[in-house]
């Protein structure tokens, strides 16, 4: 299937003819090119992400140059063999995600809201007056980033250094060739950041904010022990899962709207339409396009023999755009009813999102804030520039005009 070739620049900038084919002429295509199974079709994709006893979330369970690339990745970084929410199966899995699911309560996550809201203002507040202001690096990048450190609990002094931490770690967590200074870096943050978690914790003992970090030391006194480099993992996981992507997800939303003037003027006029146009813009441009599963043993996907260790790329952004599950599926229409289990972006089964909640609540509080702020919002000719991966989909650039 030469037409297919994630890995070039014209399939970042429009992935969706490419898939569309795909899914009609080969829907499990075995590829080469990344050494896995490429499903496009909705049914196929939700099966993998629900069906926990084949499939996991751990790549370790890989083979081959996966396997290879995994293991290599964990002897190089800090974090080592830590586990982590995003990458673990049972029995691990489900103790952390226990432990966390603590502070993604609905009460919590909708006392979020006003946080959200004042974030959003100050950072409007921010941007340059009477003249066009790029949204992706003035809003939609820093605005999640000071969400999560609330929900976290840390104050404005605290926010930068453990943001820079995280993201050296994420870093050298990525693997790749890095230089060796990069993985001191990445040491140097991991031992900071253990530092002021340990300090943290115990200062915060008692604590009652019902923050992130503070339920997590209530757990460990009440007998549920999460470790220092756990903590550390989940606060890395955090700031990477619940910023980048949501990020994203915000900045294909406007840009949605902007390419759809009927759609954006119905949500000028009516504001409960928000939610309905941040879910399609999930379904239409999805931020996460991929997710990776592994087999655990030898089964079938599709009609397909997959042999146990295999990697399965779960194609969202094609599952999404399937017609047998969407009407019309290239058509962006923030009206079509949508469900959990249509939307495939926060994943599915054992392993669905924590954070969609207050991923939700942040598209809310964003969009309305944008609208109060610009009544007439709209685009500016050239301003937009897309980024991304084939895994990871949204602007690099989105230069936005209003009064």
């Amino acid at each position: 299937m030469a037409f297919f070739n994630p890995s070039r620049p014209s399939y970042v900038q429009d992935p969706y003819p490419a898939l569309a084919r795909l899914r009609a002429d080969d829907p499990v295509f075995r590829s080469p090119e990344l050494d896995g199974w490429v499903l496009t079709r909705h049914a196929d994709c939700a099966y993998v992400l629900r069906e926990q006893a084949l499939f996991g979330n751990d790549p370790t369970l890989a083979t081959g140059g996966m396997r290879a690339h995994v293991l290599e990745a964990r002897a190089r970084s800090p974090l080592g063999e830590t586990p982590t929410l995003g990458s673990t199966d049972p029995p691990i899995h489900p103790r952390l995600r226990g432990l966390i699911g603590r502070a993604f309560t609905p009460r919590m996550v909708e006392d979020e809201r006003a946080v959200a809201a004042q974030v959003a203002a100050a950072l409007l507040d921010e941007a340059p007056a009477g003249q066009p202001f790029e949204f992706m690096s003035h809003f939609a990048e820093p605005f999640p980033v000071v969400v999560v450190s609330d929900l976290l609990g840390l104050n404005d002094e605290e926010r930068g250094p453990v943001r820079a931490w995280a993201q050296a770690l994420v870093r050298v967590i990525a693997g790749g060739d890095l230089p060796p200074e990069a993985y001191r870096e990445g040491e140097s943050a991991k031992a900071a950041l253990l530092d002021f978690l340990k300090a943290y914790t115990e200062r915060h003992a008692g604590d009652t904010s019902k923050k992130v970090i503070s339920l997590l030391v209530e757990a460990e006194a009440l007998g549920d022990r999460l470790s220092l480099d756990e903590l550390l993992s989940f606060t890395v996981f955090l700031y990477t899962a619940g910023s980048g992507p949501t990020a994203y997800m915000l900045g294909n939303a406007v840009a949605a709207l902007l390419a759809h003037p009927a759609a954006l003027n119905a949500v000028r006029a009516d504001r409960s339409l928000i939610r309905g146009a941040i879910e399609e813009s999930l379904r239409w441009d999805s931020a996460t396009q991929v997710l990776l599963r592994f087999a655990r043993e030898a089964c079938e996907v599709g009609g397909r023999k997959v042999a146990k260790g295999d990697t399965l790329y779960v194609m969202v952004g094609a599952a999404h755009r399937d017609p047998i599950v969407f009407a019309s599926p290239d058509t962006f229409d923030i009206h079509r009813p949508l469900t959990n289990a249509q939307l495939l972006a926060f994943g599915a089964g054992p392993h669905f999102c924590l954070g969609q909640p207050l991923a939700f609540v942040e598209g809310e509080v964003a969009l309305n804030s944008l609208l109060d702020r610009y009544p007439h919002l709209q685009g500016v000719p050239g301003g937009f520039e897309r980024g991304g991966t084939f895994l990871l989909r949204g602007p690099k650039r989105l230069l936005l005009a209003g009064r």
